[in-house]
């Protein structure tokens, strides 16, 4: 089984201008999701990037880039599936041959641990009906929205009209499932936009891996915890340090 670790780095973020590889305790962003690969036994570490810039550093750290994004992959309405076409297409013409597992780690979810990847890919490997594996984080499903009058609402369909709280083992538990995806690169060329398919086995990881960057705010609290000196021992097997 031929597998890869897929680094999607675009840089034209507006939320946090560059971070991908903005500084985070002495290393850019980036090479946290590249530290964590070359812990594992990936044949291939691609980060794919439309930035010059952000292809130096990926190789700096260990990676490679085989070449820069398409204009298609690369603007900010992009979807993963538009990146593994791009891939698709040049890939092969660099003489690179496709995977058959992606593990697609984004740079701004840099908890992670090495033995979920591990369990994900001993899961694809020994069941064929599995379409994908995705490691989650529990979340609170009690979730509200604002209405257009500017009143709180309930957001679960099942809230109870007639209570303002309700205990969260009255709903379904609920998971975050963005912090890190397996799955075949054959899944792609068969569904294209759904490439992880229905049959999606959850590997459930700590909250701390569901801490995604997305404003400054967010990098703030993920560069405080790095930064910590010593680490919580609950933190260290998602922390791994670029050399």
């Amino acid at each position: 089984m031929l597998k890869y670790a897929l680094i999607p780095a675009r840089s034209g973020s507006t939320g946090l201008p560059h971070k991908n590889i903005r500084p985070m305790a002495g290393h850019p962003l980036l090479a946290y999701s590249i530290a964590f690969a070359k812990k594992l036994d990936f044949d291939r570490i691609i980060v794919s990037t439309d930035s010059p810039e952000y292809r130096d550093i990926a190789i700096r750290y260990g990676a490679e880039c085989p070449y820069l994004r398409g204009a298609a992959a690369s603007t900010s309405t992009a979807m993963e599936e538009l990146i593994l076409e791009d891939l698709n297409h040049n890939l092969p013409k660099l003489g690179i041959p496709l995977p058959d597992v992606w593990a697609r780690l984004k740079p701004t979810n840099p908890f992670r641990s090495t033995q979920s990847v591990q369990t994900a890919f001993t899961i694809l490997g020994d069941d064929p009906s599995i379409d994908s594996v995705r490691i989650v984080s529990q979340g609170d499903v009690r979730l509200w929205t604002i209405s257009a009058e500017g009143m709180l609402r309930p957001l679960p369909a099942d809230w109870d009209p007639n209570r303002s709280i309700m205990r969260r083992d009255e709903f379904p538990k609920a998971y975050q499932p963005f912090n890190l995806d397996v799955f075949c690169h054959s899944g792609w060329v068969a569904r294209g936009s759904n490439y992880m398919g229905h049959r999606i086995r959850p590997i459930v990881e700590h909250k701390i891996t569901g801490l995604d960057i997305n404003d400054e705010d967010d990098f703030q609290m993920a560069d405080a915890l790095v930064s910590l000196r010593p680490r919580p021992a609950f933190m260290q097997p998602y922390v791994h340090d670029p050399a």
